[in-house]
């Protein structure tokens, strides 16, 4: 099973990540927090079940 995050850059730079399949939401300051922060909301979603590998996380990006 993959995750779709869409991505997207706030005018005052921060990114936020949404995964409609899951419910999950999560933001950072940079790409890298950003990053740490997906994963992180990843793994906590995926408690008890087993965790999509990285290879099938995608990210689409968008600007607002």
């Amino acid at each position: 099973m993959g995750l779709i995050f869409e991505v997207k850059q706030r005018k005052g730079g921060e990114f936020t990540a949404t995964c409609h399949m899951e419910n999950i939401y999560t933001q950072g300051v940079d790409l890298q927090e950003l990053h740490c922060n997906i994963n992180t909301a990843v793994d906590e979603r995926f408690v008890g079940r087993e965790r999509p590998v990285a290879r099938e996380i995608h990210l689409l990006m968008s600007q607002e």
